[in-house]
């Protein structure tokens, strides 16, 4: 396949196709998923919205299961069983006519994406290592943006041509997308022999009396004894609550407290998503020779600054906001690119192979209960104005950084990021890995351990 500057891992083509094919589909929906359930239920709107949050809140333990699952199964047969699940609750969608149902079909869609988010940063870490891993993660990241815009955008002209008749089409062509995806998945050869898990066999060996003691090593007590990593995935989830800028925030903020056109807060979005679109992976190229602990801190206190923008632009006349604006967002967005992937690759990292998916679902509950807390948040502090809305986003930002600051560098690589990773001979790759994904000596000096 053609290059375009896309990390060399082990059988891209199929890689990054699911990731494309998958998220174009999603993007045709997403304009439509709360409204297609209003064309034909008759119900309320408010009764839809509590439906779609049970169902969202249900589906929030999935995320501890899914680690359990990507251990005992493998993180290849937990993501293609995520795009099975999305696909099933989707194809629920048409049947949807009353609150429980609407509520099953949204449990469904958000198990997929909570079984989404703790097998597919695992499946990376199994084919590259070192760098390798920001730049995979950088990718995927650009991939999503570019085809949720596409997606969105085929989905306006369909709406355009069919009206409401193009929900139902787009909602089928969404399934196929999963499905398809599914297939791509599964075809691809994962190594199941890793440097790092022989290392812990013979580990076990030595120092453990049986399954019993091996067990108890590796599973959920030992993820949460490790207070380094917990400590980190919790002062990442108040850094995530500044993620919420472009498409909670901002549009009430730029509206209604200052008073800009009701167009301005798409154009803000817009940026956001060109400029990771164009940016993403040059950015994190950029930043390759620094730990990813302190990436992630500067981005925190980026976004301070932000936030401190943010109200300072009240001050100013409309026209002028908004033609100041645009560099705070683009600020916002380089805090992202430069933050996310390192965050990502820092517990993917980090964890002991045998339970990797544990630590992943772990540190993707950071974005679960933010997303749980982020409306409430917003809806107090915007009721009370710009200063409020700042001090509470910046101040969160703040805290987080300070609490990275303490736990990142604790947080030390394991075997994978001390030697390169080659897959299993039985397994041979579609390409090369990159020269970049062997040791990442970038964490030589500190003692730290490195995640959908």
């Amino acid at each position: 396949m053609i290059s375009l500057g896309l990390p060399r891992i082990p059988q891209r083509g199929r890689i990054f196709s699911s990731v494309f094919i998958d998220t174009f589909g999603w993007g045709l929906f997403a304009p439509l998923a709360f409204l297609y359930f209003s064309f034909g239920t008759g119900l309320s709107f408010s009764s839809i919205g509590s439906a779609v949050s049970a169902g969202t809140l249900a589906a929030l333990p999935t995320a501890l299961l899914a680690g359990w699952l990507v251990d005992r199964f493998s993180p290849k047969t937990v993501l293609v069983s995520s795009n099975l699940v999305t696909a099933l609750g989707y194809g629920l969608y048409p049947f949807a006519s009353e609150w429980t149902l609407i509520a099953v079909a949204t449990f469904l869609v958000m198990a997929g994406d909570r079984l989404y988010w703790a097998s597919w940063p695992v499946i990376v870490v199994d084919l590259a290592s070192g760098r390798t891993l920001d730049a995979t993660y950088a990718a995927v990241g650009t991939i999503k943006n570019f085809t949720v815009a596409t997606g969105a955008l085929a989905s306006s002209a369909l709406t355009i041509a069919f009206g409401r008749g193009a929900a139902d089409l787009v909602l089928a062509l969404n399934v196929v997308t999963s499905l398809v995806a599914a297939v791509l998945l599964a075809g691809v050869r994962v190594p199941t022999d890793r440097p790092a898990q022989r290392a812990e066999r013979a580990e076990d060996a030595e120092g453990a009396e049986g399954t019993e003691g091996s067990e108890e090593r590796h599973g959920w007590r030992t993820a949460f004894k490790d207070h380094a990593f917990t400590g980190f995935c919790f002062s990442f989830m108040l850094l995530t609550f500044a993620w919420a800028l472009p498409a909670t925030i901002l549009p009430a903020y730029a509206v209604e407290i200052m008073e800009l056109p009701g167009w301005a807060p798409a154009l803000f979005l817009g940026v956001n998503s060109v400029a990771i679109m164009l940016a993403q992976m040059p950015v994190t190229a950029k930043v390759a020779h620094v730990p990813r602990a302190r990436l992630i801190v500067r981005a925190g206190l980026i976004f301070v600054v932000v936030f401190t923008g943010l109200y300072l632009v009240t001050k100013l006349s409309a026209t002028t906001a908004i033609v100041v604006l645009v560099p705070v967002m683009l600020t916002f967005t380089l805090a992202e690119m430069i933050s996310l992937p390192a965050a990502n690759a820092l517990v993917a990292s980090s964890a002991p192979a045998a339970i990797r998916g544990r630590y992943m679902s772990l540190f993707q509950l950071s974005w679960a209960v933010s997303g749980l807390f982020v409306p409430l948040l917003a809806g107090f502090v915007l009721d009370r104005g710009a200063l409020w809305v700042c001090t509470a986003f910046g101040g969160l930002a703040l805290l987080a950084s300070i609490g990275i600051q303490v736990t990142a560098y604790r947080v030390a690589p394991v075997g994978e990021e001390k030697e390169p990773v080659a897959p299993s001979p039985h397994h041979p790759s579609d390409e090369p890995a990159s020269p970049g994904s062997g040791p990442d000596v970038s964490h030589a000096h500190v003692s730290t351990k490195d995640v959908t």
